[in-house]
């Protein structure tokens, strides 16, 4: 399917699979693209028809009059390969249900989230994640108050009513789950924090059962073939699921606030062996465990509830590594272990050894800014934090889950939030609240209605990484010195035609990246979208590859021929 082309083929770089030099682009097999004529209605603006030849202006910025307070020789290798991409990604926990359901510019949002288009004017349209969690509720919403979870926004609805399925609920989600197919979304995980309420042993979504798991022992199999149902019936309509994470951070007794359960490995094993054998013939995969630590997946820092990579992929009685549909990866989240660089580096060095040894793969599937962080490694600390600070702070945890940890799969916790108590941008891609200004803190009640929004700098930071590296992508081997003030990734298409480098500028100097590239020789375009306190993916295309990198700043880099 034809869908438009695209200037200096910058949308084309930004959608996995396809070559700088191509002028179409094919949708995934599991995704129906959408029309040109649709794509224009949808945005409401002019989609570029995008062959400089065609009469766009565009502005080509000259490298040399660009002045730099220091010069660094970076060293790209192609030759030297890692982990190869399945998709960056981001929850609908917990406010898509209302924002899907109730919000006014619920299509404006959903298009920063998911769109992979380029405007006339070269500007991006979205950061193009590559994966959606979903979350897959317990039924608390259902029961109101009575499910002693004070917060409504923590109360989740599930699709079983009495025996029969009701299709009807989780709107708001559903919304958003359509809206990421239509897209190109690539994947698409269902992700469980509890068993439905009906099936748990003291009938609400979060745990008396302190350690184990909050799961009577005779509905195993029921809660496994509702998850198996729920993936079928989305599958069946178009929005196919390709992942189920039926547990999340077991090592957690999940006592109140939220739907949650702690969970012992011989349960999870129990659970993953009845969720294989419920999905039959489908092709949905399974991910565990969400580990609430990378500790978790190596050592023992919770009894019986740790050592996950040995547990679940080793030879002993908790194995589910021959399992059919348990995907060759451990799921884990990069929460607390992320202070300062000897843990970012360290603790996801030995959890990428260990996998290693076991011959599969991690993904980091959850993280925001959990702690008030102090001053440490060019952070200010979050009570002189501004938001581009902890933005770079987000960049410079990806940087260490995909360098240290070869993590394939990258995952924000939670689009929406709100701002009070000081927290500035910790917890939210997209701001929600009666008043959205910078630095203001809100505490309006009911978020679960009509409210201001506005996107904040962690989205575009993260767009740096999402929009660009796409599914299938390859990590290579970047080398820019060891000062971590200034770091880099680097990425390979799979026609190794098209190249990214993204960079975090932790400085307040303005830094020229003199490339040198081994594998890759032969391109004639070079890109650049830069992410600073005022600049939002800002694009330039630069006359040669001797490129500024701001201070403070994320910036992509693009090479094509």
């Amino acid at each position: 399917m034809k869908i438009f082309n695209i200037c200096l083929l910058t949308a084309m770089v930004a959608v996995g699979l396809v070559s700088c030099d191509h002028d179409d682009i094919t949708p995934n097999d599991s995704n129906t693209a959408l029309s040109p004529e649709e794509i224009a209605k949808r945005n409401n603006e002019e989609i570029v028809n995008d062959n400089p030849s065609a009469g766009a202006d565009w502005k080509v910025v000259k490298s040399s009059d660009e002045k730099s307070d220091d010069d660094i020789i970076v060293k790209i290798n192609t030759g030297s390969v890692y982990q190869t991409m399945e998709g960056f990604g981001a929850s609908d926990c917990w406010l898509g249900e209302f924002v899907g359901k109730n919000y006014t510019d619920k299509d404006k949002m959903a298009k920063l989230l998911f769109s992979q288009d380029t405007l006339e004017d070269g500007s991006l349209t979205g950061i193009g994640l590559s994966m959606w969690r979903v979350n897959l509720g317990g039924g608390t919403a259902e029961q109101g108050a009575d499910s002693k979870l004070e917060d409504v926004t923590r109360r989740a609805e599930c699709y079983l009513n009495g025996n029969d399925y009701d299709w009807t609920k989780c709107a708001g989600q559903q919304y958003f789950m359509t809206e990421a197919k239509k897209y190109g979304v690539e994947k698409m995980l269902l992700f469980s924090n509890t068993p439905l309420v009906r099936w748990t042993k003291n009938g609400l979504g979060f745990s008396a059962s302190g350690a184990n798991a909050n799961l009577n022992e005779e509905n195993y199999a029921d809660f496994a073939g509702y998850m198996a149902d729920v993936a079928k019936h989305f599958t069946d309509n178009g929005i196919k699921i390709d992942y189920i994470s039926p547990v999340n951070e077991p090592q957690y007794n999940w006592e109140g606030g939220q739907e949650g359960s702690g969970w012992q490995n011989s349960e999870i094993t129990k659970l993953v062996k009845a969720l294989d054998e419920k999905l039959g013939d489908q092709k949905t995969e399974i991910i565990i465990p969400e580990t609430a630590k990378w500790t978790a997946t190596y050592s023992e820092t919770y009894e019986n509830r740790s050592n996950q990579i040995q547990e679940f992929f080793g030879d002993g009685e908790n194995s589910v590594k021959d399992l059919k549909h348990v995907h060759k990866v451990i799921g884990a989240h990069s929460y607390w272990e992320d202070r300062n660089w000897t843990d970012l580096e360290q603790i996801r060095s030995n959890a990428a050894f260990e996998a290693e040894g076991y011959g599969i793969g991690l993904w980091q599937t959850e993280w925001s800014m959990l702690d008030e962080y102090a001053a440490t490694d060019n952070y200010p600390g979050l009570a002189d934090a501004k938001y581009i600070d902890n933005a770079l702070y987000l960049s410079r945890v990806i940087y260490s889950d995909l360098v240290w940890g070869n993590v394939s799969s990258w995952s924000y916790w939670t689009v929406w939030g709100q701002e009070r108590w000081s927290q500035k941008n910790r917890f939210y891609l997209i701001k929600l609240g009666a008043d959205v200004s910078d630095y203001k803190d809100d505490y309006t009640e009911d978020l679960t209605v009509n409210n201001n929004w506005a996107a904040n700098v962690n989205l575009y930071v993260l767009g740096n990484y999402s929009r660009f590296i796409r599914p299938d992508y390859k990590r290579v081997d970047l080398d820019c010195g060891a000062d971590k003030s200034f770091i880099g990734t680097a990425f390979i298409s799979p026609d190794s035609k098209t190249l990214v480098a993204v960079y975090t500028n932790l400085t307040d100097k303005k830094i020229r990246v003199q490339p040198k590239l081994t594998g890759y020789e032969g391109y004639n375009k070079v890109l650049r979208f830069v992410t600073d306190e005022s600049k939002k993916l800002e694009r330039s295309n630069m006359s040669d590859d001797k490129v500024v990198i701001p201070a403070k700043s994320v910036t992509t880099i693009v090479y094509c021929k």
